[in-house]
């Protein structure tokens, strides 16, 4: 591991970027700019492209399974759901160098891109993880879906999220 890497930890949620070592711990910086220090053996390589996204696909209700228990005749169920996080970390290899204004755009090209991607695959429902911060990432965002007549939206699962992430549904 080296400075600029992303880890995740053994005990916490949510992807570091290395911005230091000191002795056998490393000075990690999260995802909102905080600086935390942990051991080097509770970090974990951050494979960027294994939780680029979650797909939870295909969850059917088998004709042939329903028909065999003897109940009615339903048609087959599928439930999508697309996660997405956009937290700069999760897009770039480094941000060290980026400017503010380059990184909410990087973000926001992000966004557009998976909105587009998740209407062309038939997904009913994406989740945009825009996080807290000082909301400028979640205005812009907003401000596209107004913009858009075949959807609907609103704020993500409050508990699961903390007011960090919008949930899009498509007509």
């Amino acid at each position: 591991m080296k400075i600029g890497d992303k880890v995740k930890l053994l005990d916490e949620e949510g992807i570091f970027t290395i911005k230091n070592f000191i002795g056998n711990k490393a000075v990690l910086i999260d995802s909102y700019g905080f600086e935390v220090t942990h051991l080097l053996n509770n970090l974990i390589a951050y494979d960027k492209y294994a939780n680029m996204y979650t797909e939870v696909i295909d969850f059917n209700a088998k004709k042939e399974d329903v028909t065999s228990k003897k109940t009615n005749n339903v048609a087959k169920e599928i439930i999508q759901e697309r996660i997405i996080d956009l937290h700069i970390g999760n897009i770039v290899d480094s941000f060290k160098n980026m400017m503010p204004h380059q990184m909410l755009e990087k973000q926001i090209n992000k966004a557009m891109e998976e909105i587009k991607s998740a209407k062309k695959d038939k997904v009913k429902k994406l989740i945009l993880i825009h996080g807290k911060g000082k909301g400028v990432l979640k205005k812009e965002i907003y401000k596209i879906l107004n913009s858009m007549n075949d959807i609907e939206y609103f704020e993500a699962d409050i508990i699961k999220y903390r007011f960090g992430a919008v949930e899009i549904r498509f007509k």
